[in-house]
């Protein structure tokens, strides 16, 4: 368990420049075998493309940094550790408690800012918190949402300000998703891109794959079953699936963190039969 993994901010090599790298690279190919006239014109547009990618990661970079670490630091201080570093950008939000059911995570526990696993439930921006590690107890106001950023399946690559390119979360579907509202878990329709929901259960469980008691294959191969049931056809489902298992957090790759050793006081929502069902206490260590 890595309490507080390293802040990686690079500014090269980063992903979006050895993206465009392999890009360039591919281009001068075609061009060398097809038309080595346009051999010139790419060299040239070569400079632009890269200041379009490089540029907003740096405008503003040293106080960006400064604000990720105080970030950290207050989660560690509250808490006793951190999420791993997540570089954005934030293009997505929601703002009420959202809620899966995972059979395979029965038995497992984890509390933390944005993000509970109890017993086979995930919430995802569970709300305002108070968390008493000296105590070992952490309780949530469900009912005071807050706002959770993520940015769709990744990699986003911001290109000058003008826009943002990457990887597509596809065209925008009806989808019934869970979420708590009055200690209930309730269903209502969304109209969103159909990889959002996959992509920000999946985002919220890299984001504490360092601490939680999720092993990276699990949150891959959810991933994956979230994508089919929102409807994704089957060979585009298992792409973005390699793409998380070969290229997605694999520092984590092995880790198999322990439960929570914090009690939670607050009922749980269930869903089977809407009532408040009040979590075990326990002392895990």
């Amino acid at each position: 368990m890595d309490i507080a993994p390293p802040l990686r901010r690079p500014l090269l090599p980063r992903l979006p420049h050895l993206l465009v790298t392999l890009l360039g690279i591919v281009l001068l190919a075609l061009a060398w075998r097809f038309q080595p006239e346009l051999l010139g014109f790419l060299g040239v547009a070569a400079l632009p493309v890269y200041l379009g990618v490089a540029l907003p990661h740096w405008v503003g970079r040293c106080e960006r940094l400064q604000r990720i670490r105080k970030a950290r630091q207050q989660s560690v201080d509250h808490w006793g550790f951190c999420g791993r570093d997540r570089p954005g950008p934030w293009v997505n939000y929601i703002d009420y408690p959202l809620t899966v059911e995972c059979a395979e995570l029965r038995e497992r526990f984890f509390y933390s800012e944005w993000l509970v696993i109890h017993d086979g439930r995930i919430i995802v921006n569970p709300g305002h918190s108070s968390v008493a590690p000296e105590r070992g107890e952490v309780s949530y106001h469900f009912d005071r949402p807050r706002t959770y950023a993520w940015d769709g399946c990744s990699p986003k690559i911001p290109f000058y300000w003008l826009a943002i390119i990457g990887t597509p979360d596809w065209w925008e579907h009806r989808e019934n998703v869970q979420f708590i509202r009055n200690g209930r878990v309730e269903s209502k329709e969304v109209f969103w891109p159909v990889a959002h929901h996959a992509s920000l259960v999946h985002d919220a469980l890299y984001q504490f794959l360092n601490v939680a008691p999720v092993r990276k294959e699990l949150a891959d191969r959810l991933f994956h079953r979230m994508l089919l049931e929102s409807g994704i056809p089957r060979p585009l489902a298992w792409l973005y699936f390699l793409a998380v298992v070969h290229g997605g957090a694999r520092e984590t790759r092995g880790l198999d963190n322990p439960d929570s050793t914090l009690n939670c006081l607050t009922a749980i929502p269930c869903k089977q039969d809407g009532a408040l069902k009040a979590p075990p206490l326990f002392t895990l260590t």
